[in-house]
């Protein structure tokens, strides 16, 4: 496995950017994956509370979770073999940074069109322009609707909203459900949920979902000789 970077991106809080983070690095240390995630949200660290409370609940695996800033974060490219990095809820400077050197950035998005869909297009645009390649950008349908035939007809909408735009979602569609919320106050990841076999199951199939979209990157990067970029760059973040 070449060492990697994964940003978990969007301007539009609320989409369950952080849940994410937090499960896809849970996921990943239980494949026995030397994993990190950084929680660059200085004013909420909810991504570090989490690993917090998973530590005192003593689950397992152990789910090493860090405060950082965006130029420590850029720093800490290719320390680990999975760098992920909970960004905050807004895009900026830093995130066209982040992106730029980015394996693969997952990007979530709920179903409103008008304050979870477009805003997420118009990040997506944004990163198109700055020339990074849409293969590089995976977009997670996340935190629809609890209910099974509203949920369904909110994932036709939302891709064929994007489809319009453009782009296309990673398989899957991860609901708004009580159980996900209460189980993430715990510590435990998405598709550690106890108890709520349905759900444990759609969390690992987009868990999946990230990693195949993460691997499809990663072998196009080595094609192209990118793979290693992170590692070329001396201590103050500068092209070497």
């Amino acid at each position: 496995m070449a060492q990697v970077m994964v940003p978990f991106i969007n301007g539009k809080g609320g989409v369950g950017k952080t849940a994410l983070a937090c499960s896809y690095a849970a996921f990943l240390a239980l494949q026995g994956a030397d994993v990190t995630l950084l929680d660059l949200n200085e004013e909420q660290r909810t991504a570090l509370a989490w690993s917090q409370v998973r530590n005192h609940n003593s689950i397992l695996p152990k789910v090493r979770v860090e405060a950082a800033n965006p130029r420590q974060a850029l720093e800490s490219v290719g320390r680990h073999d999975f760098l992920l990095v909970d960004t905050p809820g807004w895009t900026d400077k830093t995130t066209l940074s982040l992106a730029k050197r980015a394996t693969f950035m997952v990007i979530p998005t709920g179903p409103n069109a008008t304050y979870e869909l477009a805003p997420t297009v118009r990040l997506l645009h944004g990163l198109r322009a700055e020339g990074i390649e849409q293969w590089r950008m995976g977009v997670v349908l996340s935190r629809f609707s609890s209910d099974d035939k509203v949920r369904a007809d909110e994932e036709q909408l939302a891709r064929a909203y994007l489809k319009e735009a453009g782009y296309t979602a990673l398989d899957g569609c991860l609901p708004n459900a009580s159980a996900f919320t209460a189980g993430l106050a715990e510590g435990y990841g998405l598709s550690e949920i106890a108890g709520a076999k349905e759900l444990s199951l759609s969390a690992t199939r987009m868990m999946e979902s990230i990693g195949k979209g993460l691997a499809s990157a990663e072998r196009r990067l080595q094609r192209s000789g990118m793979a290693d970029r992170g590692t070329e760059r001396d201590r103050g973040g500068r092209d070497v």
